[in-house]
């Protein structure tokens, strides 16, 4: 919760693939509040109060994932709308043109984009195909698999971008800047 709440600030795409790993982590623990309290909580340096609120966050993670039917896969629905958004602000960033590195960032990862969305046609869109490029990349890291060269240049790019994204979304919604 501490994290999210930091990320969420600095860098959307990093909150976004941070609670994707939250989920996994829950999902690791069998959605099991008592272990998920045990292993996880419990680790927190914090006073009460704070643990309480961790607990509730975690909860409440816990409930939405059976909610919404994704205790195996799958990722809440409050993060596809916030790539939904992101991928809107994205798309009015390359229309207006309004931050001409952006679009030039952008460029240079179009092409692995394409790719991507051959790759994986269920992909709803830009935003997504590259979250989703770089989660997976984090989980054969992860899991301590052999990684291409062409494939880390790849995900460093696309990675590039989303945090230029980012960037532009934290100052789109803190107002410091519009499209009027």
């Amino acid at each position: 919760m501490l994290i999210a709440k930091q990320k969420r600030k600095e860098n959307i795409a990093e909150y976004i693939l941070y609670l994707y790993q939250v989920e996994d982590l829950i999902r690791a623990f069998k959605l099991d509040m008592d272990i998920i309290e045990q292993r996880l909580v419990s680790s927190y340096k914090a006073d009460d109060k704070t643990k309480a609120e961790i607990t509730d966050w975690y909860t409440n993670l816990v409930l939405m994932m059976e909610r919404e039917q994704i205790r195996e896969k799958g990722h809440l629905q409050f993060l596809k709308n916030l790539i939904d958004d992101l991928d809107d602000f994205h798309l009015k960033l390359m229309e207006s043109k309004k931050d001409p590195l952006y679009v030039q960032t952008f460029q240079t990862v179009a092409g692995l984009i394409t790719e991507l969305k051959q790759k994986n046609p269920d992909a709803k869109n830009e935003v997504d195909l590259g979250i989703t490029a770089i989660y997976g990349f984090l989980l054969l890291k992860m899991q301590q698999k052999q990684i291409s060269i062409d494939t880390t240049e790849a995900i460093k790019r696309i990675s590039k971008w989303l945090s230029d994204l980012s960037k532009l979304y934290r100052d789109f919604e803190s107002g410091e800047l519009s499209f009027e």
